[in-house]
């Protein structure tokens, strides 16, 4: 499982957060339940617990420059509610499930139009059977930013369950995480020398990224941050469910703050407006592949 998690930050932040099934959950959305709208008791949209420190650039390993100037983009987050992104994650060739990007809904809290963003996971049976594997994620995005407000993720994979909560500065340069792990709570707090992702929005900021991006970004999530290093390689042609398109190819390079060497990995987004990511690789280890295989536009 420590691979599959390596492979969404290769995927420039895609979700750890995995999800028994790939239909929405028709529960409260995280947007509800952050502005007391919802029944389940979440805490609502404020930052007045976020202590600011001396940011400092995350530890990385030898191979791997740390970040101490993170990517600013001046795009804004795709925000077409019901937009939805599929892909078909195989595994040394093997198919093991499906992971699906969705943007959930929009609405308004102290004052500011916020974006709510999911993530779900669904393994095959065959998988399902040698590791039990369910859960969600989710992160709440204002309009005038391209950092979380809040971020969450539940999830259990076979016998551990982790639940997590995320609040954000409101530069987005500092998070604070509350995590259960079987029952034990802990938490920890970060500041960074730029606006930190969590890995669902994180998704989304990668889709924003300039053409010819050549610079570092800042995730954190699980009470680890990782940097990660992204520099466009060339525009390639690479195939889709709908015929051979071009695409922006990137290079990867990325580590957790307490991992003992940096990965590789490789990316290709669309050269549309849509910018979206057609397929993403990890080379290093384990090879995974993740193909997109659904498009939804969703409506503005």
């Amino acid at each position: 499982m420590k691979k599959w998690c390596w492979f969404w930050v290769s995927f420039f932040f895609i979700s750890t957060a995995f999800a028994s099934s790939n239909e929405i959950d028709e529960s409260d959305s995280f947007l509800d339940q952050l502005t007391g709208q919802g029944n389940a008791g979440y805490t609502k949209i404020s930052n007045k617990n976020i202590l600011l420190q001396k940011p400092s650039a995350p530890r990385t390993p030898k191979d791997l420059p740390p970040c101490r100037k993170p990517i600013v983009i001046t795009r804004t987050l795709p925000k077409n509610v019901g937009e939805t992104i599929r892909y078909t994650l195989n595994v040394n060739g093997l198919s093991v499930g499906t992971i699906d990007f969705r943007i959930e809904k929009r609405g308004a809290a102290n004052g500011r139009i916020i974006t709510e963003y999911r993530s779900l996971f669904k393994i095959t049976e065959v998988v399902a059977s040698l590791l039990p594997v369910e859960g969600r994620a989710a992160a709440l995005v204002a309009d005038e930013t391209y950092w979380p407000i809040q971020a969450m993720n539940n999830y259990k994979i076979s016998r551990n369950e982790f639940s997590e909560k995320q609040q954000f500065s409101a530069d987005g340069h500092s998070a604070r995480s509350h995590r259960i792990r079987n029952g034990k709570a802990s938490d920890e707090q970060q500041s960074f020398p730029g606006a930190v992702q969590d890995f669902v929005s994180g998704f989304y900021f990668m889709r924003s990224l300039p053409q010819e991006a050549d610079g570092c970004a800042i995730l954190y999530g699980n009470q680890r941050a990782y940097t990660a290093w992204v520099k466009y390689i060339a525009t390639e042609q690479i195939k889709t469910p709908v015929g051979i398109r071009p695409s922006y190819r990137y290079d990867v390079k990325f580590a957790s703050n307490k991992a003992q060497r940096a990965a590789m990995g490789r990316l290709w987004l669309s050269t549309g407006e849509e910018r979206l990511p057609y397929k993403a690789e990890l080379l290093t280890g384990t090879h995974l592949v993740g193909d997109i295989y659904l498009y939804e536009t969703g409506k503005p």
